[in-house]
């Protein structure tokens, strides 16, 4: 057999038999068609004959670049006037194969075999060629997993072992992740063992499903063995022969093998989502094999997932990084989890390490994207997104975070730059539609609404008839001082919407803010403010954010309406709308103290107007109390609260203070902003009298300094620690505690609503308690001041518990 190989160096084109396989057989044969494109030949040499590939084939995600059969069974003389046709049926043995594995063709067939796997949807897939193997990255919106798979051969066979598994909002841990996704590519026609594949006999699978569907009788591969595995830039080529020399084993494979051999039963119990019992097993392996990195790997981020034990876990990376050096492929969870306990600095330093070393390109993006979202210096953070688009430039989320960077900084025109990248990136008219509105709407909320005109423009240019595009370009016309063709394209908007059956209630308040203070004209905007439902009533408003924008929308209204109304003389008419504006907010939630400060800010405009036009300090006063449930700590508030308690309980007050009694506000707002109508003014309120300057804070009493000060200089460190993991329930019973200690009660019941609304029910079963306990207390307080009307409201909110 050896002797009568046909090398194809010694073959004479003159001899070789012209190529057949693309014409139809000979009826009485029946032989089948090749597949389109698979060209075979006879090879004739000094060895005998043979059949090999005449050129190139593709078979999936394979590239067949050489193929040769020998036919030992044939002995000359003999007739080749046939053709392949001829021999086809004969039984030959495979000589060598070469196939070629290209990365971009593994790429876009491992994409639609790995969707939703990560995520809802598809997910973007990148794969790295390296000298042993390959680099893997998954990423959707919210999550993305890296992993390596290293290769291993002995003679036909091929195992591929799952290492140094990575990523950031999985559902489950990385190394569970990465062996769900090697197996959802390769489950078909390869065994799993733990994270190792084994695929049996690759050549002859190949071979198998090449030839007989050309009509060629498989050859028999007995003695075929893989040779080797070259990687080039692009691809990877195997080479297969039937006389091999043995591949020499690589230190690399040799240590994946024994990685995966010794967490074989942890990783069977990791896919079945007993982390627990794998944690365990882990352990055992790691007394036998200690501070073996890929072990070790795995205990840290089963302590990462299951939460709360970023101590443990940082200690078990550090273990990792001692044994692999720098650059570890856990440089980035050790970033997040000393974000997790609040190590801001120390986080950024490791997201940066992560960046500069990690293969996958985005997941380096994401690490510098980290940094930038946790530093406090809009400059720097600017300099890291930079970094994260340079390596994940097509990342459509890394280059909305700039876009929104690069405004805050003034730096428009760059901005511009990345939203022409994004329109690049989409594809069709609907997706560069969503670009340019979407650009448009990130200008409006940082306050350039009259340089969002043009992009709104470009968004029309896709969508002719979009309402959302229209009312934004709506708005910046009226900016533009334009308000009559701002006001029709509002109308225009509205229009649409309504007939769409969804809800334009904003569309409404911004129509009437160009009637009222642009044309003058309010009694048309009171008309339009007037058809914003309460959100209970709103169209689609069973949905949680919908419902909560809905009763913003009908607070604003409501205010909108008693200023105008107060300024076209209606008193009786202002009153009432002002009373509705309240009603609508005591259905908000308590705890949100940003999104709430425009409502307490028209609630005291609501209570300046009743206790100076109307002289209804009781009226004024219940205003007060709604603004200071939303936001209990704010300045002016608690001081016009004060001061109007202090007027009902006939306490004598100093004489009025110049205008600037209250001034500025701590809280980021002037109470002059929102007294506008004509003869309002906070600085008509006279300042707190000194004897009423600890109403609304707490009755705490302490009589031990340095406990104090230990429970103020703890209670910062547990805020920071909720604000960067708002998961931690026991951060929050530590601060519930310490709270409680300080007398900091309206801090704590606005704490405990915010916990609330997002708790489980065993959760709230722990919370209702504390929150009952607080809200008794704050009501007898209330009531040891006289203040029966806002102990009311305590009272109130208690007995609506559930």
């Amino acid at each position: 057999m050896h002797s009568q190989r046909p090398p194809s160096a010694q073959r004479s084109p003159a001899r070789r038999a012209p190529d057949r396989t693309t014409e139809p057989a000979d009826a009485s044969t029946g032989a089948p068609r090749a597949p389109e494109g698979l060209e075979l030949r006879l090879a004739i040499g000094k060895g005998g004959l043979g059949l090999e590939l005449g050129r190139p084939f593709s078979m999936g995600v394979l590239e067949i670049m050489e193929l040769v059969i020998a036919l030992p069974t044939v002995r000359f003389p003999l007739d080749v006037s046939g053709g392949v046709s001829r021999f086809r049926h004969r039984r030959g043995t495979l000589d060598r194969i070469s196939v070629e594995l290209p990365s971009q063709r593994l790429r876009r067939w491992a994409a639609g075999r790995l969707r939703g796997l990560i995520g809802i949807g598809p997910c973007e897939v990148w794969v790295g060629v390296e000298k042993y193997g390959a680099s893997f990255a998954l990423s959707s919106e919210i999550a993305i997993l890296a992993f390596s798979v290293t290769v291993a051969v002995t003679g036909e066979d091929a195992s591929l072992m799952v290492t140094r598994a990575r990523g950031t909002g999985l559902p489950a841990p990385a190394t569970a992740m990465a062996i769900s996704a090697v197996e959802a590519l390769v489950g078909n026609f390869a065994r799993r063992e733990g994270a190792r594949f084994i695929v049996p006999k690759a050549v002859t699978k190949v071979v198998r499903a090449l030839l007989p569907e050309a009509g060629v009788r498989a050859p028999g591969t007995a003695d075929v063995s893989i040779t080797s595995i070259a990687a080039a830039h692009d691809a990877w080529i195997v080479h297969a022969s039937a006389h091999p020399v043995a591949a020499e084993p690589t230190e690399v494979a040799t240590r994946a093998m024994e990685a995966v051999a010794i967490t074989r039963a942890a990783d069977e119990a990791r896919l079945e989502k007993n982390y627990e019992g794998a944690r365990a097993l882990d352990l055992l392996s790691l007394e036998r094999a200690p501070r073996h990195p890929e072990i070790a790997s795995r205990i840290a981020e089963i302590d990462a997932f299951v939460g709360g034990r970023a101590e443990a876990a940082l200690a078990t990376i550090a273990e990792v990084e001692r044994e692999e050096g720098r650059g570890s492929h856990l440089d980035f969870l050790r970033a997040e989890l000393l974000a997790e306990t609040g190590d801001v600095r120390g986080a950024i330093a490791a997201f940066e390490r992560a960046g500069e070393h990690e293969t996958a390109p985005v997941l380096a993006a994401r690490a510098f994207e980290r940094a930038a979202e946790l530093t406090r210096d809009p400059l720097e953070a600017a300099g890291w997104l930079d970094r994260a688009v340079a390596h994940a430039p097509a990342v459509p989320r890394i280059r909305w975070a700039r876009v929104r960077r690069r405004l805050a900084l003034g730096r428009t025109q760059d901005a511009r730059a990345d939203v022409e990248h994004l329109e690049a990136q989409a594809s069709g008219p609907r997706a560069r539609y969503d670009v340019w509105w979407r650009a448009g709407a990130a200008w409006q909320d940082l306050g350039l609404i009259a340089d969002a005109a043009p992009l709104f423009e470009r968004a029309l240019r896709f969508v002719p008839d979009d309402a959302h595009a229209l009312a934004g370009l709506g708005r910046a016309l009226v900016a533009r001082g334009k308000t009559a063709r701002g006001v029709a394209l509002l109308t225009r908007a509205i229009d649409l919407r309504e007939a769409a059956g969804e809800d334009a209630a904003g569309l409404h308040i911004d129509l009437a803010k160009a009637l009222a203070e642009k044309l003058d004209d309010r009694p048309a905007a009171i008309v339009h403010v007037r058809q914003v439902r309460p959100s209970g009533q709103a169209g689609q408003a069973g949905q949680a954010g919908q419902a909560r924008q809905g009763a913003r929308d009908a607070v604003e209204a409501r205010a909108l309406e008693g200023r105008w109304r107060a300024e076209l003389g209606d008193v009786a008419g202002a009153s009432l709308a002002f009373a509705r504006l309240r009603d609508h907010a005591e259905t908000l939630p308590p705890g949100d103290r940003d999104a709430h400060e425009p409502t307490a800010a028209f609630l005291l405009e609501a209570a300046i107007f009743e206790r100076e036009v109307l002289h209804d300090s009781l009226a004024a006063q219940r205003h007060l109390a709604a603004a200071l449930r939303l936001c209990p700590n704010h300045s002016a508030i608690v001081s016009a609260y004060r001061a109007v308690g202090a007027e009902i309980a006939g306490i004598p007050l100093p004489p009025p203070a110049p205008p600037s009694v209250l001034g500025e506000s701590s809280d980021g707002f002037s109470p002059d902003e929102f007294a506008n109508m004509e003869g309002l003014s906070m600085a008509r309120l006279p300042p707190s009298p000194p004897s009423i300057m600890n109403i609304g804070l707490g009755t705490g009493e302490h009589g031990n300094d340095a406990q104090e000060a230990e429970d103020e200089a703890r209670v910062e460190e547990l805020t920071r620690q909720l604000q960067a993991d708002p998961t931690r329930d026991d951060v929050v019973d530590e601060l519930v505690e310490r709270l409680l200690r300080l007398g900091r009660s309206h801090e704590l019941f606005a704490l405990l609503s915010a916990r609330l609304e997002d708790a489980t029910p065993e959760r709230r079963i722990a919370l209702v308690p504390k929150q009952r306990d607080v809200l008794t207390r704050l009501e007898a307080d209330a009531r040891a001041r006289g203040q029966d009307l806002e102990a009311q409201l305590f009272a109130s909110a208690r007995d609506a518990l559930s």
